[in-house]
């Protein structure tokens, strides 16, 4: 399965390396962003592992929620061969 990264989700991933980079820990941001790129990859092996999410907005899209260290949440959806990441939001801008 191929992974595509939308342009929000990738500008999404680089604000938050960015934040952690400017608040001091540049090796922190680098490891952070290292483990999202492995979260990634396991939503491609198991993408029905996490459910459509409970937010109206993002459900009519039938976008799938994944919790990511419990503070980021993935949004995502399996088309055909591919997961495409459509953004990547902190869970409190989520409202249920």
């Amino acid at each position: 399965m191929n992974v595509v990264l939308r342009p929000r989700a990738q500008k999404s991933i680089a604000s938050i390396s960015d934040y952690i980079e400017k608040a001091g820990y540049p090796d922190t941001a680098y490891k952070f962003i290292s483990r999202m790129e492995k979260f990634i990859e396991t939503l491609c092996a198991f993408p029905d592992k996490y459910p459509i999410c409970r937010n109206k907005k993002f459900a009519k899209h039938g976008y799938h929620c994944a919790v990511f260290e419990k503070s980021y949440i993935f949004l995502y959806k399996v088309v055909g061969r591919q997961l495409i990441v459509f953004n990547v939001v902190h869970g409190r801008r989520i409202s249920h």
